[in-house]
């Protein structure tokens, strides 16, 4: 965390505050707590005389708290606010982070978490300035229509990138038909639509929050549960959180289908590499013409549009020479058919570059990998 970070504090419960000044005693060089105090009047008062980057604020009641927040960030935007709560259900969580909570702290305050909310909000609220802002790369899996293995390519990709001291962020922009969750067997209390929803707040300190880091290694983003929320969002935010994740993340790996317009053109337009993904067989080599035709008619060319095959058999009755002469492509890479291992890797929600990294497979996504980098 940097120096200086100012911090109020706003708790119904004494010992709860003398619990939270004890764990960043220790800090003292780094965290300054401005105010410890019972009541949300009091904490304005305190906000007042000196705004704090951070204020910890408890949760008793979620709607006058979620009035709390957004009221603290119309006058403070620049403040982060982790909430704590004794409610566990995620109709709460998901209010919160929705009214602009970074972080939600379950009571009592295990003092790990709360450092590790601190350290989100110091590392990636206040750290470098703009000059040393990092750009990562942004690399979208596409096929317009599902049955290729797109999401299987992009989750495989993510973990193959995510080595050790390489930040990746793996994101179902597939709107109305992801699967990254299925294939990940996550869960999420967030997902995209809890981004867009909030995107007014949008800053890299909440993308960080309401991202699932999964055990192979990438940070995720899943697609909206509802189809109501996937049809509201718009190419001007799908912009604006592709910028943020690439100032956080060395990659940021986008599984995304669909018609050629609107969210995925916006995607496309942020992408250092489109990897349009097809497969050896007579339609998908036709809807694969036509949509080649179409994105370099809008300026996306060869130089990022790259041309997977997966499910390749050698022997198959269309090759790949065939394939290259049809489409005026030339294939940057091929993924073998190895069935079993990728329904196995399905199965058990863990990416088959892990769980099986000597499959063919596993082997020939490990060489895109480096051929992206």
């Amino acid at each position: 965390m940097p120096p200086h970070v100012s911090l109020l504090i706003i708790d119904s419960d004494k010992s709860s505050r003398e619990t939270i000044e004890a764990t960043l005693k220790p800090y003292a060089d780094t965290i300054k707590i401005i105010g410890s105090v019972a009541t949300f009047i009091e904490g304005e008062v305190s906000i007042q005389r000196a705004e704090p980057n951070v204020i910890i604020l408890e949760l008793t009641d979620i709607q006058q708290g979620a009035n709390d927040i957004r009221l603290l960030l119309a006058k403070h935007p620049r403040t982060s606010i982790i909430v704590s709560s004794s409610e566990k259900s995620s109709e709460w969580i998901l209010t919160a982070m929705r009214a602009g909570a970074v972080e939600y702290l379950l009571r009592p305050i295990i003092q790990q978490e709360l450092l590790q909310a601190l350290q989100k909000v110091g590392r990636f609220g206040f750290t470098k300035p703009a000059e040393e802002k990092h750009h990562g790369k942004i690399i979208s899996v596409y096929y317009p229509i599902g049955g290729v293995g797109t999401t299987t390519l992009a989750v495989n990709l993510a973990a193959s990138l995510a080595t050790e001291g390489t930040r990746v962020a793996l994101v179902d922009l597939n709107l109305f038909s992801g699967d990254i969750s299925t294939f990940l067997d996550v869960n999420p209390t967030y997902t995209l639509s809890s981004v867009t929803s909030n995107i007014a707040r949008l800053d890299a300190n909440f993308l960080m929050s309401v991202m699932t880091r999964h055990s192979s290694g990438p940070f995720v983003l899943t697609e909206p549960v509802e189809v109501d929320e996937a049809i509201s969002i718009t190419p001007e935010q799908i912009l604006r959180i592709l910028e943020f994740l690439k100032g956080i993340f060395t990659y940021v790996i986008v599984d995304c289908g669909g018609a050629l317009a609107d969210c995925n053109l916006a995607i496309f337009e942020k992408s250092t590499t489109i990897l349009f993904t097809t497969a050896l067989s007579l339609p998908a080599l036709k809807n694969t013409k036509r949509y080649l035709v179409a994105m370099e008619r809008r300026g996306f060319h060869k130089d990022r549009l790259k041309l997977i095959v997966n499910r390749y058999l050698p022997k198959a009755d269309i090759q790949i020479k065939d394939a290259e002469k049809v489409l005026g492509f030339t294939v940057f890479q091929t993924i073998p058919n190895c069935y079993d291992d990728v329904i196995n890797s399905i199965n058990k929600g863990m990416p088959v570059v892990k769980l099986l990294p000597r499959s063919p497979v596993s082997k020939s996504i490990e060489a895109l990998a480096e051929m992206v980098k």
